[in-house]
């Protein structure tokens, strides 16, 4: 395994082996930013919401018994995380579950896929300081299978990539729900494991409902489907002329999603719309100048850290700029809100 940290970028790490050592390497490697992430949550998030310390523990036991019983080997990676990092089990099953358990009325994630050049992309949103915290993490089975994902601390993924040419994003929704399935950073591990397109969509299929999130899955054959989990229910839907776009409303609710509005997601979601319509092409260069701006206000999708208010004022912003090509194995990202910053690249 190996650490990296320069300035400008994501620290990079690569783990190998089955599931438990690979998650011992995730854990010892970032065991400080692991713990401080968790403190980020209970302090600062979790707090004054309506779970205290108990609940919290006692929800995350909920969650270690539906990942056990549906997904074992990734129970023994989050397990492994907790025994790297010297931490109890529940805490990182808090990590991965912290989705569902904050169920924060915050979303500024934009995505797009583009089939014909495979290209897959999004703007990833959330709290200033888990900038500084999160990882790039690539990980090698013992079957050689490998995939890369940012994370933060303790996940097991988030947005990613695998060398089957399969990718993932992610965007929160808004719903009532009681978590009956997998959380879905675990589900969107579960994803990055699947060896094909199909396999991945059975994945999403078969991983229970109960949360609110949006994955576009996508290959490298052009592929795509926009997956929407709202509470009890699940909504597939395909491209549109080559092309899968996403932020943070239902679309399969239509006009009653729209007026569910969260985050102006209505207005960056009509900027996607209108930017793909506009170029003439759609390849890496075009998902670029997408999702780099300019600002536009309500509609601005590479967003400055500003203060939230439905966040006790923490500071939400565009954390991370994730591009990929699928059909060449390449996983490119950008660190923070800044449209000049570098990318970097793991190629599988």
């Amino acid at each position: 395994m190996n650490l990296a940290l320069p300035d400008d970028r994501f620290p990079e790490v690569a783990v190998r082996g089955t599931s438990a050592a690979r998650g011992q390497a995730h854990g010892e490697t970032l065991r400080a930013p692991i713990r401080e992430t968790f403190t980020f949550y209970m302090e600062r998030l979790f707090a004054g919401g309506p779970l205290d310390r108990a609940a919290i523990e006692a929800r995350a036991e909920r969650v270690a018994a539906m990942v056990r019983t549906m997904t074992p080997v990734l129970a023994d990676e989050i397990e492994g995380i907790a025994a790297g990092a010297g931490l109890p089990d529940w805490q990182i099953y808090v990590l991965n579950a912290r989705t569902e358990i904050l169920n924060a009325r915050v979303g500024e994630c934009s995505a797009l896929y583009f089939a014909k050049s495979h290209v897959l992309a999004q703007t990833w949103d959330w709290v200033e300081p888990l900038e500084a915290l999160c990882a790039v993490i690539t990980h090698e089975r013992e079957d050689g299978h490998r995939y890369v994902s940012l994370v933060e601390p303790g996940m097991l993924a988030k947005i990613g990539m695998n060398d089957a040419g399969i990718g993932v994003c992610l965007n929160i929704l808004f719903a009532p729900h009681d978590l009956s399935g997998l959380p879905v950073h675990v589900l969107i591990a579960a994803v990055l494991h699947a060896r094909d397109f199909s396999a991945a969509r059975r994945v999403m299929e078969t991983a229970g409902l109960g949360k609110a999130s949006h994955l576009l899955v996508a290959d490298g054959a052009g592929k795509g489907v926009s997956m929407e989990f709202m509470g009890d229910e699940r909504h597939a839907l395909m491209p549109q002329n080559g092309v899968l776009l996403h932020t943070n409303h239902c679309l399969a609710h239509g006009v009653a999603g729209r007026r569910q509005d969260l985050g102006h997601s209505c207005a960056r979601y009509d900027r996607l719309v209108a930017a793909v319509a506009d170029l003439p092409t759609q390849d890496l260069a075009t998902a670029r100048a997408i999702l780099s701006g300019p600002q536009a206000g309500a509609a601005t999708l590479l967003q400055p850290y500003h203060e939230q208010s439905l966040l006790g004022n923490e500071r939400v912003g565009t954390c991370a700029t994730v591009m990929m090509e699928l059909d060449e194995r390449r996983f490119h990202i950008r660190r923070g809100p800044g449209a000049d910053a570098p990318f970097s690249c793991v190629a599988l």
